[in-house]
């Protein structure tokens, strides 16, 4: 429903901007109405997740630092130290942290651990639910196991973490926020 929405925003979005006359010697402003449209978009589709410690961009040069940021660290890019601001650094952060969040769970042995699909299943679905963003925003990044049918499994999406109890055969029975 949410990718709907962000789809039905971008595209009035980009009608209004192809709609809007421009006049040959408006060059400049096309551009700047251009990288407010993207701005616009990137605002939208962006995960509050990302922001650590209630740390937001205050406006949209920021935001499009932020964005450069994030989008180099979540790469792997080098850091950009000559056109780096405290926005790009927090954004580097955060596409570091969401890099080593998405390489950490490539199968269902987390961390050692071998978790059912079911459980792995019915926690992701529901942190997803109680974040508020989409599954394959929510990563498995450890797992413990207590006995022979209770799992423990951290996961995270930006900077957020939580430990959801599950049994192999699906049911959550504890959601916390914290770190295994």
């Amino acid at each position: 429903m949410k990718a709907a929405t962000k789809m039905a925003v971008s595209a009035a979005l980009l009608l209004q901007i192809a709609a809007t006359p421009v006049h040959a010697n408006d060059d400049a402003a096309r551009v700047v109405v251009g990288a407010a449209a993207l701005l616009g978009i990137a605002a939208l589709a962006h995960n509050n997740n990302h922001y650590r410690d209630g740390y937001k961009p205050a406006d949209d040069t920021e935001t499009a630092h932020f964005e450069r940021g994030y989008r180099d660290g979540l790469h792997n890019e080098p850091y950009d130290s000559w056109r780096s601001s405290t926005a790009y650094a927090h954004g580097y952060d955060a596409g570091q942290k969401e890099r080593s969040n998405r390489l950490a769970h490539k199968t269902r042995n987390v961390d050692g651990t071998k978790v059912p699909v079911k459980a792995m299943q019915s926690c992701r679905d529901e942190v997803s639910a109680s974040w508020g963003v989409g599954k394959h925003d929510v990563h498995a990044i450890t797992a413990g196991q207590e006995g022979a049918n209770n799992f423990y499994i951290e996961f995270a999406s930006g900077h957020k973490h939580v430990i959801c109890g599950t049994n192999a055969e699906g049911q959550v029975f504890n959601l916390r926020d914290g770190r295994l």
